[in-house]
């Protein structure tokens, strides 16, 4: 179905995205030592605002996780329902060639059960993996022991604040300590049974490939079964490690690719990162890829050793060498960027540059000495790689989470964003006037509740949502002036999570939603009326009101018409379009709920407010388009 080098791409963006979510976890911290480091002058101020602190940092990670959660569950199934779909539709030559009848994925409702059941454990799997993450930190007796995250979170604070308070040690050495201990341990999961833990990218890479592996392995043997014959061939690729290049690229029994390959196993055929797959072979009618011959003749070339700086490497052992410098590279990477974001000094953030750049330096001498191709892609930290390109196109169509995907998934929590407000003003809804002040270190024109403080969340919260969806919205759209208020006590709808009102241009955001997680339980209560599930649902349909408003308004004025009448135009264009489309009864599943109630009630801007928030789905795009003409 898949070859070595889509198998090994396949889940390079899933591991990227925790990658991510590592780093922002780091961040968070760093950015927490730095804002109490820089305001603390005596042990009892950090006493007073720890609670306040933990709590917070508790939110703010429990988002970051739920977040990614979304983004990784969307990536489940796009390759259980894209990738293997069109990995089984391979097999069709496979069937015509030797004159049998195949039977389509659509058909296939064994498979289809299968796949789906799958799905829900593997996702299930990365529930687990971020139910229990931490750290590994070094004991006094240099041993290693796993540390959950918020007890880390709370030792760190505590010690390195009362350490800076105390005047005992200087905020840079307390920061430096931080960092290398986060990034000398990588986030962990911690299998609590056993006691084994492992870095997060690592457990989300494995968890993934052990679900796909099992519904390769079904295909294949109902493939084998299909086609009448009890053995496959196994798949062959350079720099395999030992113990499986002496079965790689041979043909076996079922029962020999387990006594032989070690089907079933961690270490053997489709186990922990291996690579190679297995499809049925007749024997008598399929001629193997590789004779013996050649295969002993390539096993030969690539255990002899080649020499670089006194020490010979094999194929395999260059390769993992290759693996460590790559490891060891991504840490550095992630040192600079918490050490440069928590405001270390010049010369802590130029040393571990320097050695990041030495670092970097060997990796290429040592990959041109063993013929090995450099994978900057694996060296990637926030969405870019070293040489500050996005994710490879390496797989084509297996590997589709951009870098952007990633970054602006998990990253908008990373940044320590505190308001600071100008004097009381106040704003008119319904004849009611709501006293507010405005945020003025904002990058944008929000304003909030009188009695709102610095650390009011949903105000931090708007900042980093806004941040993350300016750059996405239509060229010509101007973002409105955004109130975040208590709705209850403004005497707004008390349920409802945001609205526009077009005749100030306001766009209200409930405060009582201050956290990414609450957002998301909101949306997904509110059964498939949103079309987007996640954090930026709620926003971007308010968004897409305005944009409704805003076109209706510029038709108007370009046509010198009356706004009414540019409004019957919009709708005509809206309505027109998705009949002859002939979805008016598909728009609940096509979109959403809302969307749908909006075409049956005649309320168009329900429909663009939805599509808006779904800007790559192609009826989403059409609509945005044609609406802005």
């Amino acid at each position: 179905m898949f070859t070595p080098t889509e198998i090994e791409a396949l889940p390079s963006a899933m591991e990227q995205l925790y990658r991510s979510l590592q780093l922002n976890i780091m961040s968070d911290l760093t950015e927490r030592l730095k804002a109490n480091g820089e305001e603390i002058t005596s042990a009892a101020d950090w006493q007073i605002n720890r609670l306040y602190e933990l709590g917070v940092s508790k939110d703010e990670i429990d988002s970051l996780i739920q977040s990614t959660l979304n983004v990784s569950d969307d990536e489940i199934d796009r390759i259980y329902d894209e990738v293997v779909k069109s990995g089984y539709a391979r097999n069709e030559e496979l069937y015509t060639g030797k004159g049998k009848e195949y039977i389509s994925y659509v058909e296939n409702k064994q498979l289809q059960q299968l796949v789906k059941a799958v799905k829900n454990q593997t996702k299930s799997e990365y529930r687990n993996i971020t139910g229990s993450l931490g750290f590994a930190v070094r004991n006094a007796d240099n041993t290693l022991s796993f540390t959950p995250l918020a007890d880390f979170y709370q030792r760190t604070l505590d010690n390195g604040l009362m350490q800076i308070a105390s005047g005992a040690v200087d905020y840079n050495t307390v920061l430096k300590k931080a960092v290398k201990a986060m990034t000398d341990s990588g986030l962990r999961t911690v299998n609590y049974a056993s006691g084994w833990s492992n870095r997060v990218d690592v457990a989300a890479r494995r968890a993934l490939m052990t679900g796909f592996n099992q519904v390769v392995a079904k295909v294949n043997e109902d493939n084998a079964e299909q086609l009448g014959t009890e053995y496959f061939e196994v798949s062959y690729h350079r720099g395999a490690r030992p113990t499986h290049q002496v079965w790689q690229g041979r043909v076996y029994s079922k029962k020999e690719l387990e006594t032989v390959c070690g089907l079933g196993t961690v270490t053997g055929l489709c186990g922990a990162n291996c690579y190679h797959s297995y499809s049925p072979f007749i024997k008598g009618v399929d001629k193997p890829t590789y004779s013996d011959e050649e295969l002993d003749r390539m096993n030969e070339e690539e255990n002899t050793p080649k020499e670089y700086n006194g020490k010979e490497y094999t194929a395999y052992e260059a390769r993992q060498r290759q693996r460590r410098l790559e490891t060891a590279m991504r840490a550095d990477r992630q040192k600079i960027e918490l050490l440069t974001q928590g405001g270390a000094d010049d010369d802590t953030i130029t040393g571990a540059k320097v050695r990041y750049f030495q670092r970097q330096d060997e990796y290429v001498k040592f990959s041109k000495a063993m013929n090995l191709p450099q994978q900057w892609e694996r060296i990637t930290v926030d969405g870019k790689n070293a040489l500050g390109s996005k994710l490879p196109k390496k797989a084509g169509n297996i590997n589709k989470i951009s870098g952007d995907t990633v970054e602006k998934s998990v990253d908008y929590m990373s940044k320590s964003f505190r308001p600071k407000f100008s004097p009381p003003s106040s704003i008119d809804f319904n004849n009611n006037s709501i006293k507010i002040k405005k945020v003025e270190n904002s990058k944008f024109d929000i304003v909030t509740d009188i009695d709102n403080t610095r650390r009011n969340k949903a105000v931090r919260l708007t900042e980093k949502l806004l941040d993350s969806i300016s750059n996405n919205l239509p060229v010509e759209m101007e973002l409105p002036k955004v109130a975040v208020i208590d709705f209850e006590k403004n005497n707004f709808g008390i349920d409802a999570i945001g609205g526009y009102d077009k005749s100030t241009g306001i766009l209200y955001i409930n405060s009582k939603y201050d956290t990414a997680s609450k957002i998301i339980s909101y949306v997904n209560k509110q059964k498939d009326m949103f079309a987007n599930k996640t954090e930026f649902a709620p926003l971007l349909h308010e968004l897409g009101h305005k944009y409704y408003y805003d076109c209706i308004k510029n038709l108007a004025k370009v046509k010198n018409i009356e706004y009414n009448k540019a409004k019957s135009i919009i709708d005509e264009k809206i309505l027109s379009y998705i009949q002859n489309k002939g979805v008016s009864k598909n728009l609940d599943t096509l979109i959403s709920e809302y969307a749908q109630s909006g075409y049956d009630r005649h309320k168009y801007t329900e429909i663009v407010a939805e599509v808006f928030t779904v800007p790559e789905k192609e009826l989403a795009s059409d609509l945005i388009n044609l609406v802005g003409e």
